[in-house]
C-alpha cells in the first residue's frame, strides 16, 4: 500500500522538481535546509494520508473502549511507522516532526477541543530538539527517537486527558461512564506502563520496517537521495 501511494506521489511531483533548484551565478545549486514549497507539500500529502489511516483504524476497532485506551497508540505506531520514515527522510530538513505534530493538534482539536493543542506541540517540539544536528533526518536512529516521542505523545494523550486536562474534557460532553473508565485505567501504573512500553516497541519496529523498505525500494531508485 505505502509503495503504491509514494510512487503515485513522486509521479505527480517530479514535474516540480526544479523548484527545489536555485540559480547563483549560472550554476544550479541545491536549496538551503529550509523547507522549499515541495517540502512543505510532501509534510502535508503524507501527514493526510498517516492521519487518514488512523482514523480508518480507529473506527475499525472503535467497538472496543479498552483497546482504543491502550492499545491503539500501539497499533498506529506500528502502522504508520514506515510514512513517517520515508518522509523524513525524503524532505531531509527540520520541522518534519514539528508539522506532524502541529497537524496532530489540529486533529484533536477538531474531535476533542482546542486544550489537546499544548500537548500535541509540546510533543512536537520535543520531538523535532531530538532531531537537532547534521542531518539527523537521514540518520534513521534519529528518526526513530522522533517518532517514538511522537507516538508517547498519541499513546498518552488519553491520560493527559484525565491526568492535567480533565475539566476541560468534561466540558467537551463525553459521558461520565467513558471517564469513569478511562479513569480506572490510567490512574493504574500497570496498564500506563504497558502502553506506553509496547508504544515504544512498536515505533521502533515500525521504523526499522520503514527504513528496510526504503533502503530496498526508494533509495536503490533514486526517489530518495
Amino acid at each position: 500500500m505505502m509503495l503504491t501511494l509514494v510512487l503515485l506521489i513522486e509521479k505527480q511531483t517530479t514535474s516540480n522538481e526544479a523548484c527545489e533548484l536555485i540559480i547563483r551565478g549560472g550554476t544550479l545549486m541545491e536549496n538551503t535546509k529550509k523547507l522549499s514549497i515541495k517540502d512543505l507539500a510532501t509534510i502535508g500529502i503524507f501527514s493526510a494520508i498517516m492521519i487518514v489511516v488512523f482514523i480508518a483504524f480507529s473506527m475499525l476497532t472503535g467497538a472496543s473502549l479498552f483497546f482504543n485506551m491502550i492499545f491503539n497508540a500501539v497499533f498506529t505506531a506500528l502502522i504508520l511507522g514506515p510514512f513517517f520514515v520515508y518522509m523524513a527522510m525524503k524532505v531531509g530538513k527540520p520541522g518534519v516532526a514539528l508539522i506532524y505534530n502541529i497537524l496532530q493538534a489540529v486533529l484533536a482539536t477538531v474531535f476533542m477541543g482546542p486544550f489537546m493543542i499544548p500537548w500535541f506541540v509540546g510533543g512536537g517540539i520535543i520531538a523535532e530538539l531530538s532531531m537537532i544536528g547534521t542531518d539527523s533526518y537521514r540518520n534513521i536512529k534519529r528518526i526513530t527517537i522522533a517518532w517514538i516521542i511522537t507516538s508517547l505523545t498519541r499513546a498518552a494523550h488519553g491520560m493527559s486527558e484525565i491526568w492535567f486536562f480533565k475539566d476541560a474534557f468534561l466540558k467537551t460532553g463525553v459521558s461520565p461512564e467513558q471517564v469513569q473508565i478511562q479513569t480506572q485505567y490510567y490512574t493504574d501504573a500497570k496498564w500506563v506502563i504497558i502502553s506506553l512500553a509496547s508504544t515504544v516497541v512498536a515505533a521502533a519496529i515500525g521504523c526499522y520496517l520503514g527504513n528496510k523498505m526504503t533502503e530496498k525500494h526508494f533509495k536503490k531508485t533514486g526517489i530518495i537521495k
